[in-house]
């Protein structure tokens, strides 16, 4: 699904306002890696993210447009954004991007409820009492917020699908990891190791249903072929 999002000129109010057209949504947090950390100064200096939709630029020092074709910069993306350039002030046209839904910027150390994509309704939940296995499970009456951060990186940093990342408790220091021999997820002092951005959002499945604590909840399991989830 496309993604949208606007870049204004940063020195003035009326020229160089662009709508950017990503292919996804996901290649708008890899493009913006991309520029904020290029090699080419001059781009890291002009662009800046305000959130997920709305960049700044000065083309006096670099135009965010030529990032696709500019080497070092973001190249690689030329197949999968374009930069339409709207009216200047004078104008007075202005092309609407489409409204977000439920939207969560995938901010490093930033907290999140995690749910399915498809079930919008079922949510992650850790029941803190009678768990004494630390397991996780799926339930549509309750829900745990977590923490979701880069195992190695700066806090605030827009994550992609390739980081590494590390999934704790809000509350307590404890970690999402995975039992070896069930597949069962469960939280303890030890994170799991090669969980990825992309992992965490389509490598998890709903197992059988259970009760816990007097709740109806299912089990949250991990597998290759998981289904799809989100923040929240």
């Amino acid at each position: 699904m496309v993604f949208y999002a606007y870049v204004k000129q940063i020195t003035d109010n009326s020229t160089y306002r662009y709508v950017i057209t990503f292919a996804s949504r996901e290649v708008a947090d890899e493009w913006w890696r991309a520029v904020s950390t290029s090699t080419v100064t001059t781009f890291v200096t002009s662009v800046l993210r305000v959130n997920a939709q709305f960049y700044t630029h000065n083309v006096n020092v670099a135009n965010a447009a030529n990032s696709l074709t500019t080497t070092g910069v973001a190249t690689q993306f030329l197949g999968e954004v374009f930069f339409t350039l709207d009216n200047d002030l004078g104008g007075r046209g202005l092309s609407i991007i489409p409204r977000l839904e439920h939207f969560a910027d995938r901010i490093s150390g930033n907290s999140f409820f995690i749910r399915s994509k498809v079930a919008p309704y079922d949510y992650w939940y850790y029941p803190t009492s009678s768990n004494t296995t630390n397991a996780m499970y799926v339930s549509r009456t309750e829900r745990t917020r977590f923490t979701v951060s880069l195992s190695s990186g700066t806090a605030g940093t827009v994550m992609i699908g390739s980081d590494d990342i590390v999934i704790t408790l809000t509350t307590v220091d404890l970690s999402v990891n995975v039992d070896a021999t069930s597949g069962q997820v469960i939280l303890s002092l030890a994170p799991l190791t090669g969980l990825t951005l992309s992992t965490l959002l389509t490598n998890f499945t709903v197992g059988s249903s259970l009760s816990v604590n007097d709740e109806t909840v299912k089990e949250l399991l991990y597998t290759v072929n998981g289904e799809e989830w989100e923040l929240a």
